[in-house]
Order: structure tokens, then C-alpha cells, then sequence
């Protein structure tokens, strides 16, 4: 047996039923099924006892049940005191240009324990995730575009909710609304990055375009959102974006949509957490609870 059949078991016993446990765990019924049989096959006697409406489990499952729950509480006991005492005085928080919504976070954690200390990671945008799942970095900053975890490698923490917004010139003709629709933007070069807007609004941004197609510039070089973002400053270029950076571009006027969107932000790592990771995760709450 091994851990992922006995999440599956678990998961199965909760639902009473496959075809609920299919949707939660994201596999096939078959799938579900196969690993179930084998464990019953492994184990020597069945666990549920299946009918029309869903599943029991038998007094061998029960006992099972809850075995299983143990054995994987302690597992992730055990794996957090391993992590604990691993770079304890060292904690690796992923750095790019234009990730700000950490900064703060660091600068009260320093406060809080200065005999830890914090090495920043440099990175290529977007390749955060990866450094996380693989150890690389303890922590670091991403959003979740489409409001799921992209990765079940590792967990996520929002933090907190960006609107989004049209960055432009202080000398653009749009500047002094205190909010624009997307019919407004229309007439002027507009930028989007299809990797860092939910697909449901970049149909209604395509739409919107749809008369006006030139003028919807769709960049995938997420790279160079920082450049981009001041390329605007002297030109009749238009942004859209829920970054937090832009709101550290002086230059430029940020104009909320109406549109009501917005992106989630917060802090990816790899569970369980050492003691230290937990800290930074509960300072990091504490700071952006007090802001909202």
C-alpha cells in the first residue's frame, strides 16, 4: 500500500461514494476503483460494502479508517520535525523585479527573529513554483490567475485580493476618469498577459476588442512586465494589470476598472512547514489582515 491509495480510501469513506470521491480527487472512477481493489486485495478482506446509492465501509474499513488517518498524521508529524531541523536560522524566500507583496513580510520578520536569516532567491519569473516544489526556496510569491492552486505540489496561502486596473500616462486622454470600462480602452493600444489574467476575463477583454482587434496586444514575455509597465509612461500605451508593483510606478496613473475584477496574491511552499516557514506564513497573515 502506500500513501496515495490510503488518501483515496480515506477520501472514498468521507464521500460515501466513487463518483463523489472522483470529482474531490480529481480521478477517474476507474481509477479510484483500481486503487481501492488493490488494497483489498493487499489487505485480505473487503473494506466497503457497494450499493446503488454509494458505499459502507465494513467493520474491517472502519478499523482501517482510522488507522490510515493515523499513519499519515504521523508521517506528516515526522516530516515536520525532520524540516525543523533544517536551515532553521536560514529562510529562502523567492525574488523578482516586480514581486513586492513580500517585502513588508521580510522587513517584520528580520524585526521579529534576527538570528534567522533571510536569503532571497533571485529567479526568472514564474519560476517560483518549481523552486518551491523542489526544495530550492521555503517560500515565495505567486497568484493564482484562475483561482486554483496550479500545482498540488505545494500549498497556498492568499494573502490578498488586487483589483484590476488600466495603467497609463498622466498625460493620457483617459487620465482623469476616476474609473474606465473596457469600451473606453478600446481606442488605444491595450496590453494583457493571457498567463496573469483569469480566462473567463480575457474572453470578455477579446470581446470588447473584437472591432478593434489591432489594438489589443497580447504578451506572453511575462518577463518584462516591469519594462512594459514603464514603456506606458510617454506613450498612449494602456496596461491592464492586478500587480501590486505598478502601485510603486509613481509615473503612472492607475485607474481602477469597472469590471469588479480581481486577482488572488499570496505565498506558495512546500507542506508540512518547519516551525520557521509556519512563522512567516502567520506574520504574513497578520500583516495583510491589518491592511484590508
Amino acid at each position: 500500500m502506500n500513501d496515495e491509495q490510503l488518501r483515496i480510501f480515506i477520501e472514498v469513506s468521507d464521500q460515501g461514494s466513487f463518483s463523489r470521491a472522483e470529482e474531490t480527487c480529481h480521478i477517474s472512477k476507474q481509477a479510484l476503483l483500481k486503487q481501492i481493489n488493490s488494497l483489498e486485495k493487499e489487505i485480505g478482506c473487503p473494506l466497503f460494502v457497494r450499493s446503488r446509492t454509494g458505499v459502507q465501509m465494513t467493520k474491517a474499513g472502519e478499523i482501517f479508517y482510522h488507522g490510515s488517518k493515523r499513519l499519515l498524521q504521523n508521517e506528516t508529524d515526522l516530516i515536520r520535525r525532520c524540516r525543523d531541523t533544517v536551515n532553521e536560522k536560514v529562510l529562502r524566500v523567492g525574488s523578482v523585479e516586480h514581486q513586492v507583496l513580500l517585502n513588508p513580510v521580510i522587513e517584520a520578520f528580520s524585526a521579529l527573529y534576527p538570528d534567522i536569516r533571510i536569503e532571497r532567491i533571485v529567479h526568472p519569473n514564474h519560476s517560483g513554483e518549481y523552486r518551491v516544489a523542489n526544495g530550492i526556496m521555503d517560500v515565495g510569491e505567486t497568484f493564482l490567475a484562475d483561482q486554483e492552486v496550479k500545482d498540488e505540489v505545494y500549498s497556498f496561502t492568499k494573502l490578498t485580493s488586487v483589483p484590476y486596473c488600466a495603467a497609463l500616462s498622466k498625460n493620457h486622454p483617459l487620465a482623469r476618469k476616476k474609473q474606465v470600462s473596457l469600451k473606453d480602452l478600446v481606442s488605444y493600444p491595450t496590453v494583457v498577459m493571457p498567463m496573469m489574467i483569469r480566462s473567463e476575463y480575457l474572453k470578455v477583454i477579446r470581446s470588447a476588442f473584437a472591432h478593434n482587434r489591432k489594438n489589443l496586444i497580447e504578451r506572453s514575455d511575462v518577463d518584462n512586465q516591469v519594462e512594459i509597465a514603464f514603456s506606458c509612461i510617454h506613450s498612449d500605451q494602456i496596461l491592464i494589470t492586478a500587480n501590486p508593483f505598478i502601485s510603486s510606478v509613481r509615473e503612472l496613473k492607475k485607474i481602477p476598472l469597472d469590471t469588479g475584477w480581481k486577482c488572488d496574491y499570496g505565498i506558495i511552499y512546500l507542506s508540512p512547514v518547519s516551525r520557521t516557514v509556519q512563522n512567516f506564513i502567520d506574520l504574513a497573515l497578520s500583516i495583510y489582515s491589518e491592511k484590508s
